[in-house]
């Protein structure tokens, strides 16, 4: 059996010594050695399924990295499960070599996640280069894809590469008997899209079943046309969050049709080009809920949707869970018709507008007949003796936190879409 004994380095620390090292005088510098023979044993011994959750946890450049330390570790980077989920991002010049790594794992990778400072053109370059790699795979096993611009587009930047990118994937995942897209959000790819590229994801991808097109560009030229088409030949599609100037009768009656699936979540946002839209008839909202019972719908207005739109755009047909007034203007009708339409399903308000007495009884009535009502986020200031009535009203939300009334001022949080827990 051997002893250990505890020795001091003489730099205020001990140190585990065997018991044949105790014995005669050892220098410091042989300790040093021989407590780093042992860690590295150590390390090298641990078994196959404790590094493979360790390496997990680490981004793809770290763990590239630790692959360098020992043949034992490099042959644990090699399980496939490690790549299953890749995530890079494009920053600085340099992490281009991350594309290095993609070429030796991509044939594993079935959630691609992507994030860029699209503001320089080396960044853009680098991104398109994964996107054509996993392109260019004979048996693509994709399925899951996010990207997202962290950055400000370029003056007159349109993103096309991004687009031409996007359709050469999907046209290679079609052929793809291994693989098929599932999931696709492009809520932060800041480019144009157009109905050639929303009908090559859809023939292309047709067991969707999560798409999110909020691409966050001034006008959306996605025509209502080209989502009736998505949804017949996407039939198991059960969450689409679009922009109101996409949404028809034509697609409320699509996702009505027996041959497919229920539909989940509908998120719709409305914006500047509402002035020229037309109402969506109460029968159509009707004749979707027979089919999706369990449909909730995330409702949104920013500061560019005409204010006398908004009250236009929502009916009580619509079983709206979230519900957002991001108008900057005197919403509190709109408030009020919120308590009124979605007493049975409102969870979630967001509003952005001006501080009044009509609005904080408005937002009142929300907390007493709103019954589900989990967050409330208000962006102005709200009379103390209003938010302690609130928070009595809605004791979870006080409880949990998800709320931001404020009484007096303050620096942040204050600015919409940034939301703790969102």
């Amino acid at each position: 059996m051997v002893v250990f004994f505890l020795v001091s380095s003489g730099r205020g620390k001990l140190v585990l010594v065997p018991d044949e090292l105790s014995c005669h005088e050892v220098s410091m510098s042989e300790l040093i050695d021989q407590r780093a023979e042992f860690a590295n044993e150590a390390w090298g011994s641990l078994p196959d399924t404790i590094l493979t959750q360790i390496f997990f946890h680490l981004n793809v450049v770290d763990r590239c990295k630790a692959s360098c330390v020992c043949r034992h570790w490099m042959h644990c980077i090699e399980i496939p499960l490690l790549w299953r989920k890749f995530s890079c991002g494009f920053f600085l010049p340099t992490q281009g070599n991350i594309i290095k790594c993609l070429k030796k794992y991509g044939r594993h990778v079935r959630d691609l996640s992507i994030e860029l400072n699209q503001s320089e053109k080396t960044n853009r370059n680098n991104a398109v280069a994964v996107i054509d790699h996993v392109a260019s795979l004979k048996e693509p096993r994709l399925t899951h894809l996010t990207i997202s611009f962290r950055g400000e587009n370029p003056l007159f930047y349109a993103g096309q590469e991004f687009t031409s990118a996007l359709k050469r994937l999907f046209e290679t995942i079609g052929k793809s008997d291994h693989c098929s897209l599932t999931h696709v959000n492009l809520r932060g790819l800041e480019s144009n899209f157009t109905d050639e590229f929303v009908n090559t994801l859809s023939s292309n991808c047709k067991n969707l079943e999560y798409l999110n097109l909020l691409n966050k560009v001034l006008v959306c030229n996605i025509s209502a046309e080209s989502i009736v088409t998505l949804i017949k030949k996407c039939k198991k599609l059960k969450i689409l969050h679009m922009y109101h100037a996409s949404l028809s009768n034509n697609v409320l009656h699509a996702f009505a049709q027996s041959e497919r699936e229920p539909l989940q979540r509908l998120g719709i946002v409305c914006r500047r080009q509402e002035k020229y839209g037309e109402d969506l008839i109460p029968s159509a909202w009707s004749d979707l809920l027979i089919r999706s019972p369990g449909l909730k719908v995330e409702l949104g207005f920013d500061h560019t949707c005409p204010l006398h739109r908004v009250s236009e755009i929502m009916k009580p047909e619509i079983p709206v869970q979230e519900l957002h007034l991001v108008t900057f203007s005197r919403i509190y009708p709109e408030v009020r018709l919120a308590a009124s339409y979605y007493r049975e399903t409102l969870v979630k308000l967001v509003v952005q507008t001006r501080p009044s007495k009509e609005l904080e009884e408005a937002l009142l009535e929300v907390a007493q007949h709103c019954f589900l009502l989990h967050t409330l986020y208000v962006y102005c200031i709200v009379r103390k003796e209003i938010v302690n009535r609130i928070l009595e009203l809605c004791p979870a939300m006080k409880t949990k936190k998800t709320y931001i009334l404020k009484s007096e001022m303050e620096p942040e949080p204050w600015t919409v879409g940034q939301e703790e827990g969102d």
